[in-house]
């Protein structure tokens, strides 16, 4: 399994709106497209962190999804008024325990 990191500095009281984004509008199309795992976000409402951890079954599912989500970072970053650019990294997920 793969995963890819974006990390964005929101406007704290922008934070909800979007989430309710991400929510309604791309993890719906996330779900349709091949090797999508999952998803975790992690909030700082305090300093306005924001952190998606999307998961992928493989590499190539996760090289081959750079486009369809480009767009769904870039408007999670207008919405919540991101003082700079999102910050993306990637990774091979070598342990995944579900508590």
């Amino acid at each position: 399994m793969h995963a890819r990191l974006t990390t964005l500095q929101l406007d704290p009281g922008k934070i909800d709106d979007s989430v309710s984004g991400l929510e309604q509008n791309d993890i719906p199309m996330f779900k349709e497209l091949d090797g999508f795992k999952g998803m975790s976000l992690m909030v700082d409402r305090s300093s306005g962190k924001v952190i998606a951890l999307t998961y992928w079954e493989s590499e190539e599912a996760m090289k081959a999804s750079e486009e369809a989500v480009k767009d769904a970072r870039a408007r999670a970053a207008d919405t919540g008024g991101a003082s700079a650019e999102p910050q993306v990294e990637r990774f091979e997920v070598a342990i995944d325990t579900q508590v």
